[in-house]
């Protein structure tokens, strides 16, 4: 598999998800892998694009099919999911299967799943902010509408760091992270909480910045979703 061909396939993947959710198309697995070259460059995809891909049907109540659950269970059978993180990113990349498998199981009736470990593990101490907040934005697909869980319990009830690391990542224009930060201040947001940011204004100056690639569309879309349900 071309690790190129994987990350084209999730932008694409990530764009059908953009598409649904602003009702100019649908979002399918199961048609989306037919239309891949390589299936295992396509199943590399939907693991890298994560919960996102269940977007249309938390948002918008879309049905899950069966050959889409099945596409979702195929890509961690051709990529196993890590049972003992050690390293950052191994402790990411396991939340991110969590949260996957875990909005999963909640559109197919299955039993939970037991999350990895203690979220400090993968978040490090909030008092080193700026850290904190990159491990947050690397875990936004976590940030859905009506997400619950230890990262995402974790996460909102530090509305100063988040912000902060938010405000942060404007101020060094690194927009893509900004875009991912902007979800997550959404949904503390959306549960209530009081934050020295206004999410509205973020998610609008951060929208013209950040250029077309599909995946930080994506976290704005949300963002948006959040602040107006709210």
């Amino acid at each position: 598999m071309d690790a190129s061909s994987c990350a084209s396939d999730a932008a694409d993947l990530a764009g059908r998800v953009l598409g649904a959710l602003r009702g100019s198309g649908g979002a399918g697995l199961a048609d989306f892998l037919d239309s891949c070259a390589d299936p295992t460059a396509g199943l590399g995809a939907v693991r890298l694009v994560g919960a996102d891909v269940f977007l249309p049907h938390v948002v918008l109540n879309h049905p899950l099919t069966p050959r889409d659950a099945e596409v979702v269970a195929a890509s961690f059978e051709v990529f196993p999911p890590i049972t003992e993180p050690v390293a950052p990113a191994q402790r990411v990349m396991a939340w991110h299967d969590w949260s996957t498998v875990s909005v999963l199981a909640r559109l197919t009736g299955d039993v939970p799943v037991t999350s990895p470990a203690d979220p400090d593990a993968v978040l490090g101490p909030v008092r080193d902010w700026v850290r904190w907040s990159g491990a947050v934005a690397q875990l936004s697909a976590l940030a859905q509408p009506g997400a619950t869980g230890p990262v995402v319990d974790a996460v909102v009830a530090q509305p100063l760091a988040l912000c902060r690391g938010a405000v942060r990542t404007v101020l060094r224009r690194d927009f893509a992270t900004a875009s991912r930060m902007a979800r997550w201040v959404a949904l503390a947001h959306a549960g209530g909480a009081r934050l020295p940011v206004d999410p509205v204004l973020l998610v609008e100056h951060v929208e013209p910045r950040v250029g077309a690639e599909p995946r930080r569309l994506l976290d704005l879309a949300v963002a948006r979703h959040l602040v107006e349900a709210a």
